[in-house]
């Protein structure tokens, strides 16, 4: 008996022990915490106006709780501006796409064979494009139809998301995303799924305005 109450104990200790009970210091914090975010999006957009090309190796850490150790692979990221996007793994097994506009380049395994679709019709693809654009582009609108963003650290930035749809709160719990200590450019992010498993991309040897090869972005 003692150990179900302890629980609704707690809760209100906490309620009326630690609530702020002045409402006017409350509404002072969401203000505060409003203008931090504000301040945050425009260096990012600041630091994303800077970019017109980027490339960068990543990491890729799959992190499952049925496993004792992560499934590790890594590969290479380019991105042009306006819609160009090429994104390649290299270890364990080989796989990649190119984007251009809507159009995509698509090949796995050693031969390097490639398949021609648009971005519609594969929803990975699609999903890693839409949040390749929205960064690279600071699109806070668009962001903020789809997620819930908090800041969690001012310097260097990072940001959590929480999903709005109900589609995407079926798997995804929040993503956490941290960028350079110029806002140039992302340096992680960790996608937070329901229950302990997490995935945590780390970009490194990221170069930015770079001459990419002309040929990058046709396979």
């Amino acid at each position: 008996m003692i150990q179900k109450s302890f629980p609704l104990f707690f809760f209100f200790f906490f309620l009326l022990g630690w609530a702020n009970p002045d409402p006017v210091a409350e509404i002072k914090t969401e203000r505060k915490a409003g203008e931090n975010k504000s301040q945050i999006f425009a260096l990012i957009s600041a630091g994303a106006s800077k970019v017109q090309a980027l490339s960068s190796d990543f990491s890729q850490e799959r992190h499952l709780a049925m496993l004792k150790e992560p499934l590790i692979s890594s590969g290479k990221f380019a991105y042009e501006k306006p819609d160009r996007l090429y994104w390649e793994i290299g270890k364990p097994s080989p796989m990649g796409f190119v984007v251009q506009g809507d159009q995509v380049r698509r090949w796995s395994g050693d031969s390097g064979v490639a398949e021609s679709l648009e971005v519609n019709q594969d929803p990975m693809i699609r999903a890693i494009v839409e949040q390749v654009l929205a960064w690279t582009r600071a699109d806070f609108p668009w962001l903020e139809k789809r997620y819930r963003i908090t800041v969690m650290e001012e310097a260097p930035s990072s940001l959590k998301l929480i999903p709005l749809s109900a589609r995407e709160k079926k798997f995804l719990a929040y993503i956490t995303i941290t960028f350079s200590e110029d806002w140039t450019h992302v340096r992680s992010v960790a996608l937070h799924e329901k229950g302990r498993d997490f995935t945590r991309l780390r970009f490194m040897n990221t170069l930015l305005n770079p001459s990419l090869p002309k040929d990058l972005f046709v396979r």
